[in-house]
């Protein structure tokens, strides 16, 4: 990828075309597996929230171990294997008849998926160059695109509401698994990266504390991304005066506000430092954004709605603007050898704090109410204060192991 502009060019575009399939699928996936689950296997809707919060957990731990092995062979080579892989597990869910067997065949969706988040990461390093962060926002727009064509496009099969049109969509997405891995065969195997000098595997990436810092500090933010779907809808049918069809239009800003803008964000991002300062003012903007979500409780109906409005772009623009700033410091506090493993750390990270956003925001947003939403605003303010000086200790035991 160029580093003068933002259109992928070779084997990145190549890239961005195999993430535009699986994000198709994923929609596919997404609008259709929990209907599957529970209208065609029998499932009850507790059971399936549970299955897959298991499952979760349990792939977590895949992503650094998977990455690694994408430092030592090759990105490219990994990710054909990780892809397979995801056709192969979700493929299965369609021969799922009972609670266990469907935890135990998620399990195997959720490995092989951070499996692929890690290796990606690895392989966005590897074609993208000094341009990996530009390029990884182009991917999250590319991203958001396709699971919007695929959400809308399993519409049609959840209108025929039957066990073959919820089938169809699980085997659609673990066809687009296939398809990602022909594209990617496209791209020029390459090498693995070499080890540093004096790199033997210990003193960096499996306890890398400052970067695990980092990380940890992008999880704390990372609690930003269920608010608009899981807290919020919960939060317009429970304490606000505001129509429960409202969700949707909000929803499709936020998708249409990241397509357009995400670009934009992290083109002139082209540091730690630049980084740091994005993160900070994407921290404030999403404290914010909770203020005004919380303040939409109270008032008449036109209040709320405004307010809601004006909350989610504010928090729209928020994420965009974290984003930008995770993508460069993931990547610019890794080792070039070892970005397999690092950003396998890195999604592990965010993976955690995703998986428990939507029984703390249950707790904060919905049951506490108004001072909830003050104290995740201000969970997040705190959060991006503390990338600063979690970033320049990582910054300097990065320099320091390369000096040694």
């Amino acid at each position: 990828m160029s580093i003068t502009t933002d259109r992928p060019q070779g084997p990145a575009r190549t890239l961005m075309w195999a993430v535009l399939v699986t994000a198709v699928g994923n929609g596919l996936y997404l609008a259709g597996v929990v209907l599957f689950l529970t209208r065609s296997v029998g499932l009850s809707g507790t059971s399936v929230g549970i299955g897959l919060s298991i499952a979760g957990l349990l792939g977590l731990g895949a992503g650094p171990a998977v990455g690694h092995l994408a430092d030592r062979i090759g990105p490219r080579t990994i990710y054909l294997v990780t892809l397979t892989a995801e056709a192969l597990a979700t493929g299965a869910l369609v021969l799922v008849r009972d609670f266990a067997v469907f935890v135990v065949v998620a399990t195997l969706v959720g490995i092989a998926e951070q499996g692929s988040r890690a290796v990606r990461g690895a392989l966005i390093a590897r074609v993208g160059g000094r341009g990996r962060a530009r390029l990884r926002g182009y991917l999250r727009s590319v991203t958001n695109i396709g699971v919007a064509v695929g959400a809308a496009g399993a519409g049609f099969a959840i209108q025929h509401d039957t066990d073959a049109a919820y089938s169809a969509l699980i085997l659609a997405d673990a066809a687009s698994f296939l398809l990602a891995a022909l594209v990617i065969t496209r791209i020029p195997a390459g090498c693995p990266m070499p080890r540093a000098p004096g790199d033997h595997g210990s003193h960096r990436g499996r306890l890398d504390l400052p970067y695990l810092g980092v990380t940890g500090v992008y999880g704390l933010l990372s609690l930003q991304y269920p608010v608009l779907t899981v807290a919020l809808p919960l939060w317009i049918v429970a304490h606000t005066t505001a129509p429960a069809w409202l969700v949707s239009p909000l929803l499709l800003t936020n998708t249409l506000l990241v397509v357009c803008l995400q670009v934009r964000a992290g083109r002139h991002v082209d540091s730690i430092a630049d980084g740091v300062t994005i993160t900070r003012r994407a921290a404030a903007l999403l404290a914010g954004g909770c203020v005004l979500f919380g303040a939409s409780g109270a008032g008449p109906t036109i209040v709320a709605c405004l307010l809601l409005a004006v909350a989610v772009v504010v928090h729209t623009l928020g994420e965009i603007g974290q984003a930008a700033g995770e993508f460069e410091l993931s990547f610019a506090l890794a080792p070039d050898h070892a970005q397999g493993r690092y950003q396998g750390i890195f999604g592990m990270g965010t993976g955690v704090c995703v998986a428990a956003a939507p029984a703390l925001l249950g707790v904060l947003c919905i049951e506490w109410g108004q001072p909830g939403w003050i104290l995740l605003g201000g969970i997040l303010l705190a959060a991006g204060l503390a990338v600063g000086p979690a970033a320049r200790r990582a910054q300097r035991t990065a320099a320091h192991s390369v000096n040694a």
